[in-house]
């Protein structure tokens, strides 16, 4: 792998480190950049193992760890008993972050690795991020952000070295629309209809839910995706006694 040379550098000032694989490809290629500058064994992935981390990344950390041949370590982490987050308010994703990095840097510190790095890009800061509140609050360090590398330049080393970029996600909580309880049953109802369509898509996509409908939110560049598997999908939303809708963005 062709590390750029700032972040190289930025690597090695770190003789061991942790990074947060969510299974995407921002924090892939970061994985694959540090094992590449500071050696495998010098490097574990850490993943927040939780109802909102759906099966087909899960898979994904698993199979990209064993083929670096990097530690992967999974940390439950449990906010299905914090009424904050649960109450789902504009505050959720910063309670969340909050639980999960005390808990990934804790981890990380137990086994020796001070340095818990995570896959933030320079095209972040142009998106609401309450996470970043919490990563500084813990410490968490973003070397793409240190670098100025951005979405494109990662994309280019995606292709590279993943041969493909898998689109930006985010956890299955925030397919609850903001206001509405989050709960295991509906998160579980949002990946369910995810699911058939994760491994094809090429494009953004999202199942979003206010407990009363779902709406499966797709690119234009997965419509025939879509259009495959809409009977399965209506029939899953079906079964769960709600109302299904499609919308292309």
């Amino acid at each position: 792998m062709v590390v750029p040379g700032s972040l190289k550098k930025f690597l090695l000032d770190t003789p061991r480190c942790a990074i947060l694989f969510s299974g995407g490809t921002d924090s892939e290629v970061l994985l694959r950049a540090a094992a590449d500058a500071l050696g495998p064994e010098k490097v574990i992935s850490l993943t927040a193992a939780s109802p909102f981390l759906a099966g087909f990344y899960r898979d994904s950390i698993q199979r990209v760890t064993s083929e670096i041949g990097i530690e992967s370590i999974f940390v439950n982490v449990n906010l299905m008993n914090n009424p904050a987050f649960v109450n789902n308010t504009p505050e959720r994703c910063c309670i969340c972050k909050r639980e999960v990095y005390g808990k990934l840097q804790k981890k990380a510190r137990s086994l020796g690795y001070t340095a818990v790095m995570d896959g933030t890009n320079t095209d972040d800061l142009e998106e609401c991020r309450p996470g970043l509140t919490a990563a500084g609050e813990y410490g968490i360090l973003h070397p793409f952000l240190e670098t100025g590398i951005g979405k494109a330049d990662i994309g280019r080393m995606a292709v590279a070295v993943c041969g493909t970029v898998i689109p930006s996600d985010s956890c299955l909580a925030t397919r609850i629309v903001e206001g509405h309880p989050i709960t295991v049953e509906l998160v579980e109802l949002v990946e369910k209809m995810e699911a058939p369509l994760r491994p094809s898509a090429q494009g953004r996509l999202r199942v979003r839910t206010d407990g009363n409908k779902l709406t499966v939110r797709y690119s234009e560049i997965d419509s025939d995706v879509v259009e495959k598997h809409r009977q399965e999908l209506l029939d899953i939303a079906d079964s769960a006694g709600l109302a299904c809708t499609f919308y292309q963005v």
